[in-house]
């Protein structure tokens, strides 16, 4: 006969490396021999997307500083200002600057150029301080016939201009007084300040013409030119965004190829020829700005960005093969860490199915294998427990059943002796010690019992006027006890949080002091709570004694020892209850001043149940889902 053949037992630990390998090594593999291609050509092609987009949006930029520019430098047509008033503009009078030009304004001046040249200078150094890319600002006042007159104004770091210098520099023999538009004047040194604190070398200008426009429509006459200097730093962190490889240069020209400003610095005020065709191997592209007749040019090197895709290949290639070697080491480190603790698992499962509980596995990892070896651990455990307590149990409940038996006598034999002594001192008409052994017996029933029973507040305002009773018939009615309960005496309250705090206030304030005192309780709700205050006009307490109270309910200490004797066990025991029952929100808060009393506040929930409203309630709730 032949031999049945026993399946092929492939462990757990082979079948997840299996498939690591298949689900994890394969696609990358794949990943990085076939979808590269792919991705590198798209890279190239995107990339000169990117820069012709970083291009365009370079040359938007200089339009929109060079569109801010062209409105500051129509100031000089709504000046109105004078060293003897503040600056405005007026729209209705545009003959402001004109009429400063021509002296019109300072005709009782003694030094009429003195003035003239003044008030210019408030001119200038308000358009200085429109923007901090100014460098400086110049007018030339040269109407008709006249011999030009220029006037200057450099921001702080500024000063002392050659005027010839400046009419050089900026080309004014050449330059267009009929245009309405604003000029350009390419990049140029500053060559022409005296004192120069700027770090500024080069600077662009542009300017606006300045006409007589007091005439007669379409006949004004030029009076002369704004100049305004700006930082060509200003417009060089325009390209900062750009991101160019080793060469690659942005700059910008007009018509005539004078480059205004450039990412290379050696470029800026050059005449360039940009009909010049782009080499081998190198990108140009240009974006131009007709407003103001400008082109932005952009000349890269294919090689850098070549040399970027083929380091990009070798990081692929070499990201791809780590990849590799760590998921294949990952996969075998993984998969022995997570059979090795199931094998010890099976192996203490058989311990336990000899009937062996004591044994235990450790611990060694807060993932989902250490919480299932944790549970094993446990279930040993209670395992262990329940066989050791099915054996005792029977023994001791005989025990308890005793005790219980026990525990129903002792009550009930108080009572009964109680009752005897009241009925003895009734046949022997002593009415006041009948009064007083009753008073004592129903404080008894009361006190026995479960602590955290549920009471109505009038059952415990009940005991304390027995308690409060007692106290008198000791002490020839030294206390009188009041209470202002309104409709709350039939809130339910946790058995005995009152009766250890009046006990205290008499004690600690009523009996110390001279004459007859005051207790009064009331209660009150306030939102969901329900707060429980009892004061007394007794001896009071000082700050020190107050905290020293606080320091002791916020502790672990049954009591405040003095003399080998425990006080404020009462307080303590009440704080303790409500804040182990209900929170740290609930418990006992008070405030005292000497020779005046003690107020103490306990604070319960508001919405309290007995266990017979439970049950109702959660027999209502099995009806209702049922």
């Amino acid at each position: 006969m032949e031999k049945a053949r026993r399946p092929l037992r492939v462990s757990l630990f082979a079948k997840f490396t299996i498939v690591t390998i298949l689900l994890g090594i394969l696609p990358i593999v794949l990943l990085t021999t076939v979808m590269q291609r792919q991705m590198l050509t798209e890279y190239r092609d995107s990339l000169e997307t990117v820069y012709e987009d970083a291009i365009a949006y370079s040359a938007y930029s200089i339009r929109a500083r060079l569109d801010s520019y062209t409105d500051l430098s129509k100031f000089c047509y709504y000046y109105n200002y004078s060293s003897q008033g503040d600056f405005s503009y007026d729209y209705n009078n545009y003959d402001n600057l004109h009429k400063i030009l021509t002296g019109e304004y300072f005709t009782d001046s003694a030094d009429v150029a003195a003035s003239i040249r003044w008030e210019m200078g408030l001119f200038l150094n308000y358009l200085n301080k429109t923007d901090p890319s100014i460098e400086a600002t110049h007018f030339v006042y040269a109407p008709a016939g006249q011999t030009p007159v220029c006037y200057h104004k450099g921001n702080y770091n500024n000063s002392n201009f050659d005027d010839a210098l400046f009419l050089e520099m900026i080309g004014y023999s050449r330059l267009d007084t009929t245009s309405r538009k604003m000029l350009l004047i390419p990049t140029h040194k500053l060559d022409y300040v005296g004192f120069r604190g700027s770090r500024t070398q080069y600077v662009l200008t542009v300017g606006r013409n300045y006409y007589d426009i007091t005439g007669t429509v379409g006949n004004e006459k030029y009076l002369g030119t704004l100049f305004i200097d700006l930082s060509t730093d200003t417009f060089d962190q325009l390209f900062d965004t750009l991101n160019l490889t080793d060469g690659g240069t942005v700059y910008v020209t007009d018509a005539a190829g004078h480059c205004y400003f450039s990412s290379d610095e050696t470029l800026a005020g050059q005449t360039l020829d940009t009909s010049v065709e782009p080499s081998h191997g190198q990108m140009c592209l240009q974006q131009e700005i007709p407003e103001y007749g400008l082109t932005v040019w952009c000349t890269q090197s294919r090689l850098p960005i070549e040399a970027q895709i083929r380091a990009m290949q070798q990081i692929i290639t070499v990201v791809a093969a780590l990849s590799l070697a760590c998921l294949l080491l990952g996969a075998m480190f993984f998969s022995r860490r997570l059979t090795q603790p199931l094998r010890n698992i099976i192996q203490h499962m058989g311990e336990v199915e000899s009937g062996n509980f004591s044994g235990r596995i450790p611990v060694t990892s807060n993932d989902e294998l250490g919480y299932l070896t944790q549970r094993f651990n446990r279930m040993s455990a209670e395992l262990d427990t329940y066989t050791k307590q099915v054996y005792v149990a029977k023994i001791k409940q005989t025990e308890a059943e005793l005790n219980a038996l026990k525990s129903q006598i002792y009550p009930h034999f108080l009572y009964n002796t109680l009752e005897v002594i009241r009925m003895t001192a009734v046949s022997r008409q002593d009415n006041m010690v009948a009064e007083m052994v009753e008073a004592l017996s129903d404080q008894i029933r009361y006190v026995i019992g479960t602590v955290n029973d549920l009471v109505p507040l009038r059952r415990e305002i009940d005991i304390l006027t027995k308690y409060v009773y007692l106290l008198n018939c000791r002490f020839n009615n030294k206390v009188v006890f009041s209470c202002s309960c309104g409709h709350l005496v039939d809130c339910l309250i946790p058995k005995l949080i009152l009766q250890p705090i009046v006990e205290n206030a008499f004690i600690h304030g009523i009996k110390p002091m001279e004459g007859q005192g005051h207790i009064q309780l009331a209660a009150e709700r306030v939102e969901d709570k329900i707060v429980l205050t009892v004061m007394d006009n007794g001896v009071g307490m000082t700050e020190e004694a107050v905290n020293r109270i606080y320091a002791l309910l916020d502790s672990d200490q049954p009591g405040e020892k003095k003399d080998y004797e425990w006080g404020s066990i009462g307080l303590k025991n009440v704080h303790d209850r409500l804040r182990y029952l209900y929170g740290t929100e609930y418990g006992i808060s008070l405030f005292s001043t000497p020779g005046v009393g003690t107020v103490i506040h306990v604070t319960i929930p508001g919405n309290l149940k007995s266990r017979e409203d439970k049950e109702e309630n959660t027999h209502a709730d099995h009806a209702d889902r049922g």
